[in-house]
């Protein structure tokens, strides 16, 4: 749940940041569909979401250090802050509306570290709740 919590606010912040200097009526986002617009962020975010609880349980098993645990989320959250921008503003727009690319790395990145804290903090606690 906090994965789609956090990817739905990146993704939202991104379309305030950046879609909101897109003016022309081409561009479907939350200025010209909104409601709709947020329903189909409210579904990639499930999707993300969908892709991100296995790797989620892989990475709880096989990585120990929250350091590393930190880190790997971070650079999934760049990689996705890149797929999202790229998704959702084609080269046009970018180049018409000077759309910046590190928008999206920094908002999605900040998820990924949140993320990561948010399963440190809930493994740590179902440890204690498992032990008593």
């Amino acid at each position: 749940m906090s994965m789609i919590l956090l990817f739905f606010a990146a993704a939202l912040s991104l379309e305030l940041l950046e879609g909101s200097k897109i003016t022309t009526s081409e561009y479907y986002g939350l200025r010209n569909i909104g409601l709709v617009f947020v329903f189909l962020i409210v579904l990639e975010a499930v999707l993300c979401a969908s892709i991100m609880v296995p790797i989620s349980i892989l990475i709880s098993k096989f990585v120990k250090a929250a350091f590393g645990r930190v880190l790997l989320y971070f650079i999934f959250g760049l990689i996705g802050g890149s797929y999202m921008f790229n998704h959702l503003y084609n080269e046009s727009y970018v180049r018409e509306f000077d759309l910046n690319i590190s928008t999206a790395i920094l908002l999605f990145g900040a998820v990924g570290i949140l993320y990561a804290l948010i399963d440190q903090y809930l493994q740590q606690h179902a440890e204690r709740w498992a032990n008593g």
